[in-house]
């Protein structure tokens, strides 16, 4: 039983948008400690930084020399104008920055894209975005398990 909760955290973490910061909540709703969700939104959060780390930058590319899905490129286009400072002077730092801050469209998937549309290595693209992940990942479970704590002992008690 606990294999299919951690199977569900796993694949939940996954989607865009929910991502480790999602997931964590959800599966410590289905039961699981705190720990054991932590793990399993943090396996599938890294396999999607693998993944567009070494798809992202190709498709970009190819998208923009076929003028395929303009609205993605433009959006693309101007979220690197807008940070491409930053990016330059702190790189690596800037991604794992970006993914740490436990914030909705802060996670795996736009800190991901953003670094393979600014060409960073496949190596330091997965490094920083996985880093970044599990201090998003601390600081949910931590306040999490707070809110958790203390709805408990308001309601349950």
């Amino acid at each position: 039983m606990i294999f299919r909760r951690l199977v569900f955290t796993f694949l939940v973490s996954m989607i865009p948008a929910i991502e480790i910061k999602g997931a964590i909540p959800f599966g410590i709703a289905l039961g699981l400690p705190a720990p054991a969700a932590f793990a399993a939104a943090l396996c599938g959060s890294s396999i999607v930084a693998c993944f567009l780390a070494f798809v992202t930058h190709w498709f970009y590319e190819a998208c923009r020399r076929r003028h395929l899905f303009p609205r993605f490129i433009g959006w693309m286009e101007r979220i690197t104008l807008k940070n491409r400072d930053n990016f330059q002077r702190f790189g690596p730092l800037a991604i794992f920055i970006y993914v740490a801050i436990p914030i909705p469209g802060t996670g795996t998937w736009t800190g991901s894209i953003i670094a393979g549309v600014f060409n960073l290595k496949p190596q330091r693209i997965i490094t920083s975005v996985i880093c970044g992940n599990v201090v998003a990942g601390l600081i949910v479970s931590l306040v999490g398990n707070g809110v958790i704590g203390v709805f408990k002992t308001l309601f349950i008690s």
